[in-house]
């Protein structure tokens, strides 16, 4: 069965939601983690979207992400996730889908709803079991809201909270 066309619309704001392939660990180590980051950071430079949240759990990410005005989610996230596919392949000699179909993305309308979104995303690892606070979960951009270190400078946006 073929697949309906994603409608864009500009200026949006999106959730996105990767699996992978099969439900299978795809941020496997610390060391994934840190490659899926520098691989965001990456086209983030290269496309200039704008991330406002994020959670790298073992089996998927979460991602909040507002894309430039001249390029579309699908191109961003295509280009994400065929780089960190490579790594990953190469990495664990492996064969076959890295992510399970396509990315999943709901557009965020208000910023209640953007607000909701960062703490389901913040919250994750709370719901499945991994840790009792998102405190406690290293992989998130909680850390980034609630401390004064800073460890995603550059790559988290804060521009929806400042205006």
């Amino acid at each position: 069965m073929t697949q309906h066309k994603r409608i864009y619309f500009t200026s949006a704001i999106y959730h996105i939601c990767i699996r992978g392939n099969n439900r299978q660990y795809v941020l496997r180590t610390d060391e994934d983690k840190i490659i899926f980051l520098k691989t965001l950071s990456k086209f983030k430079e290269r496309f200039g979207f704008k991330v406002y949240s994020l959670v790298l759990m073992d089996t998927h990410p979460h991602l909040i992400i507002e894309p430039s005005c001249n390029i579309n989610i699908s191109k961003i996230m295509h280009a994400i996730e065929l780089s960190y596919s490579f790594k990953f392949r190469e990495k664990y000699g492996y064969t076959g889908h890295v992510w399970q179909g396509r990315f999943k993305s709901n557009v965020i309308t208000g910023y209640d709803y953007i607000l909701s979104c960062i703490e389901y995303i913040h919250n994750n690892p709370v719901r499945a079991g991994i840790v009792v606070s998102p405190n406690d979960y290293l992989w998130s951009s909680y850390h980034f809201y609630h401390s004064k270190t800073n460890p995603l400078e550059g790559l988290i946006c804060l521009d929806k909270f400042t205006e």
